[in-house]
């Protein structure tokens, strides 16, 4: 007698196979499992040789759809998504390289699951799991059959969304990665075409956040055209690690040490000055004054 049937696109040979790993797995006593094909689509049977009253025939089944709901929610949450995403991304990205997509890819993952501050990763996936499983048992109450990529057109929208909403937040994460790289050069071509106009430079933050330069006798660094940056300052679009950043390259040094850098909230900007000054940054923690 044949209790239920799994049913699965033949072409999908990882889904396919991590759903048959999983069946033999999780498989209840008594119970045999039999492959057949229709059309594109392979067929796992449910088969019982035993005859079963009523109520036993209950019972089996109870404990089937129990099993056939734990099965297809851990294929969907751990094997399937990764398929899901990559046709995402080849219907709608399919532009980027391949080293970009499979970035791509990673990264959606990592934020699909991630957590975030108010919410950890495991309960995100409890929660999906409960969702998953929820819906596997209410399809399996009116009927004998499950086709996996049908119950999750019609029946995981929800999830298949999230997906997509992750692989965009990938994509722009890509391209702010990209545009942060192409600044980067262009800062360092910069600071590569000027002549140092000090070997050495200090970075010391005051109390009040603004930073002062002081050079290798640690005497603060003045200029003209470092007036004219510190008068821009006023403009409220200017922050003083934007105002930093630009008076390290117009003074163009060989090297740059910032002091006690572990009271710079803004670690972007460390990272930044790291990038610009490849090999000439050296970050310490000791304070320093200049002198008069």
């Amino acid at each position: 007698m044949q209790l239920f049937s799994i049913g699965v696109e033949e072409r999908d040979k990882d889904v396919r196979e991590a759903l048959y790993r999983k069946i033999q797995i999780m498989k209840p006593d008594g119970l045999d499992i039999e492959e057949k094909k229709a059309g594109n689509l392979l067929f796992f049977n449910y088969i019982s040789n035993h005859d079963h009253d009523s109520d036993s025939a209950v019972k089996v089944r109870e404990i089937l759809h129990n099993y056939i709901a734990d099965i297809i929610s851990e294929v969907i949450l751990e094997d399937l998504q990764s398929h899901m995403v990559e046709k995402i991304i080849q219907e709608e990205y399919f532009y980027f390289g391949r080293e970009e997509r499979n970035k791509i890819l990673r990264d959606a993952m990592a934020i699909m699951w991630g957590g975030n501050p108010t919410v950890r990763s495991e309960v995100i996936r409890s929660r999906w799991r409960s969702r998953v499983w929820k819906r596997i048992m209410e399809h399996l109450e009116s009927s004998n059959e499950l086709v996996l990529e049908g119950f999750i057109r019609f029946r995981m929208k929800d999830f298949q969304y999230e997906l997509e909403e992750a692989v965009d937040r990938a994509v722009d994460d890509l391209l702010i990665e990209k545009e942060y790289s192409e600044f980067i050069k262009l800062l360092r071509y910069f600071v590569e075409i000027q002549e140092p106009k000090v070997e050495e430079v200090h970075v010391m933050m005051g109390e009040d956040e603004k930073y002062t330069l002081l050079d290798s006798s640690l005497r603060v660094i003045n200029n003209d055209l470092l007036e004219d940056l510190a008068r821009e300052i006023t403009d409220k679009e200017i922050s003083h690690d934007d105002l930093l950043i630009s008076s390290l390259i117009t003074i163009a040094p060989k090297k740059i040490i910032i002091h006690q850098y572990d009271r710079i909230r803004n670690k972007e900007l460390l990272n930044t000055i790291n990038n610009v000054f490849n090999g000439k940054v050296i970050m310490s923690r000791e304070g320093i004054l200049p002198r008069q």
